[in-house]
């Protein structure tokens, strides 16, 4: 999923960029929010042509842990302390396992446009749940109004769900938005503990750990698991583990290392547009006009909170915005 920053990255260059440097980074984020965003129809594609959500998601999982550890390895990466890797495990379950098993879950019966856009609600849950643990932190009379948008936007989107063609089930929708809420007790829980950011060991055992739990509820929760090897269900894995995972993380990195963190989590506000525009134009997916006002409701509430709203920042955000599909 995850999403989290390089422990060491290098220092981003003090003078001022040439236009083609900045147009050339404008292009990447770009392609880097029309990567993640595509994640969502993707994820949604697989388990219509046949693949159960929580084998689904295990095995990707499970593919793309060995993918980080190998380039960890090829790249020379300095390995972390038993220490550093035992708190990437712990914060693997509500990062990675508990985020893909209610995403995947939720996935079933909502569309992936709706999932990205309520995936995007993230951000705004995570400022609501730092406030409390890191004192120095606060919002200000525009991030209170930014709280209030997001939220109503979420009433938006959910509330009409139940029946109509963008959600089956009013359960897929809040799946989904507890799988943000659960990314969201993680963000905070690496800003306190880990605020310099992960490196690709520690998002490899992440991946690994979500994967041994994921196997774990299986027979709970999905007794007649399924992931036959069709041509959808390949194209699927193939595609959210080379580029999601791999693609989207190595990029993200150079971005991050290159432009900043700040101007790197641009792709927030790409990813539920890159998922409703690739979702509806090559999945066929649903589309209801009211989506797009819950949209630009959550935009509005994320720009509120994110960018005029917060007093102080104690520890730098240390975590991309939620953007790749887990």
């Amino acid at each position: 999923m995850l999403q989290l920053l390089r422990s060491h990255p290098r220092r981003v260059d003090a003078a001022s960029p040439s236009s083609a440097s900045r147009r050339r980074s404008f292009l990447l984020l770009l392609l880097l929010g029309l990567i993640w965003g595509s994640a969502y129809p993707v994820i949604r594609y697989g388990i219509v042509v046949g693949a159960t959500p929580i084998v689904f998601a295990a095995v990707r999982y499970a593919l793309s842990a060995a993918a980080f550890a190998a380039i960890a390895a090829a790249t020379r990466l300095p390995r972390p302390s038993a220490r550093a890797l035992g708190l990437s495990a712990v914060l693997g379950l509500p990062i990675v396992g508990v985020y893909g098993l209610l995403l995947y879950v939720g996935e079933q019966s909502t569309s992936g446009g709706l999932a990205a856009i309520l995936i995007g609600v993230t951000p705004i849950l995570t400022t609501v749940l730092a406030i409390p643990v890191l004192r120095s932190e606060t919002l200000n009379g525009l991030g209170f109004a930014g709280l209030v948008a997001g939220f109503v936007g979420v009433v938006v989107l959910v509330a009409p769900a139940s029946g109509t063609a963008l959600a089956s089930s009013i359960w897929g929708p809040v799946a989904v938005l507890g799988a943000s809420a659960s990314f969201a007790v993680g963000s905070v829980a690496l800003r306190v503990y880990r605020p310099e950011g992960e490196t690709e060991w520690g998002i490899a055992v992440q991946f690994a750990v979500a994967t041994v739990f994921l196997f774990a509820v299986e027979p709970l929760f999905e007794p007649r698991s399924a992931l036959p090897l069709n041509d959808g269900v390949v194209f699927s894995l193939a595609y959210l583990v080379l580029l999601p995972s791999v693609a989207g993380y190595s990029l993200y990195f150079y971005l991050h290392h290159h432009v900043g963190p700040g101007q790197a989590n641009v792709v927030a506000y790409v990813n539920p547009a890159a998922a409703l525009t690739i979702g509806t134009l090559l999945f066929a997916e649903p589309f209801a006009w009211w989506e797009l006002g819950g949209f630009a409701l959550v935009l509005v509430g994320l720009t509120l909170v994110t960018q005029f709203g917060r007093r102080g920042r104690s520890v730098p955000d240390a975590t991309p915005p939620r953007k790749e599909g887990g």
